[in-house]
């Protein structure tokens, strides 16, 4: 049984689900807001097995052949109790572990994810070109780097939201202060050039270029998607991005600069596809499916 973790109506949980359905693998769709609610998540230390049960469908973690991690959502009916939240989380977490490498990406590899600056950090050691960055909540650093840089972005240390251009009223006193004690921030030298995508799956790599005037192209709609083929060292970089942070898949970001060299921005675990593929006919879902059920 392939499981696919998200909510039904997610436009890549649907996509796969039909590769899936059409190549005759059997798949149920768990939707981690509905546990415990829903499901039922049984665990023995003892000998550690675990039994997850889906409607009328039980599994142990030896009827699970594979788990596509799209998204893991908190119990919804947990939300308001501090305590039973903490405690689904825990036992759907001890769960998504004990799936190792059946999970793709595994639960250690999403973890990896959250730590951006640890990510960076391990992607400049493998000699992958990032750019020049700062994280932290000290004001002289964030002026200090402003200052050794023409053009900054900023944006949140975990990611999740558009990045934007750095400006002077970012950088008064005021701002810094009252910003800067409530959490930290990422800047990074702005690179000039086209943002490209790369989708690792197993040995396969597929990228497009991305066309866009804006600072960050997912806020253009009219984005332009060109399929092209990288060079083949930066094929290599790719895979080895993905070994290191211990990805079987990931959507990679990189910015081309006019010269011709690529920077790494970020490798997502769980990355959208539906509307890159549906743009560039490159066969992702069909990869995806494949890596699921190999």
């Amino acid at each position: 049984m392939i499981l696919l973790m998200g909510i039904a109506d997610d436009p890549q949980i649907i996509t796969v689900a039909e590769a899936l359905a059409n190549s005759g693998k059997s798949f149920l769709v768990f939707d981690s807001s509905l546990y415990p609610v829903q499901h039922r998540l049984s665990y023995r230390p003892q000998d550690d097995s675990m039994q997850l049960q889906i409607g009328e469908h039980c599994l142990a973690q030896s009827d699970i052949h594979s788990l596509y991690w799209r998204t893991l959502s908190p119990p919804r009916e947990a939300q308001e109790n501090p305590i039973a939240l903490r405690d689904s989380a825990s036992l759907l977490r001890s769960f998504l572990h004990s799936l190792g490498d059946k999970s793709k990406n595994t639960a250690d590899a999403i973890n990896f994810h959250q730590e951006k600056p640890r990510q960076l950090a391990q992607v400049a050691k493998l000699g992958v070109s990032i750019p020049e960055t700062y994280v932290g909540n000290d004001p002289r650093a964030v002026r200090a780097f402003c200052a050794r840089n023409n053009d900054v972005i900023f944006k949140p240390v975990t990611g999740g939201d558009y990045a934007q251009i750095v400006n002077q009223a970012h950088l008064t006193d005021e701002h810094l202060n009252s910003s800067l004690s409530q959490s930290p921030v990422t800047l990074q030298a702005y690179i000039e050039g086209t943002n490209i995508r790369s989708y690792v799956i197993g040995d396969a790599v597929f990228s497009a270029e991305i066309r866009s005037s804006a600072k960050d192209f997912r806020t253009d709609e009219g984005a332009e998607l060109i399929p092209i083929a990288i060079p083949n060292e930066i094929t290599e970089q790719a895979h080895a991005i993905c070994r290191v942070l211990g990805l079987a898949w990931s959507g990679i970001d990189w910015r081309r600069t006019p010269a011709g060299n690529y920077i790494f921005l970020e490798a997502n675990p769980s990355p959208m596809f539906v509307n890159f593929e549906q743009r560039t006919r490159l066969p992702i879902t069909q990869h995806l499916a494949q890596l699921l059920g190999a």
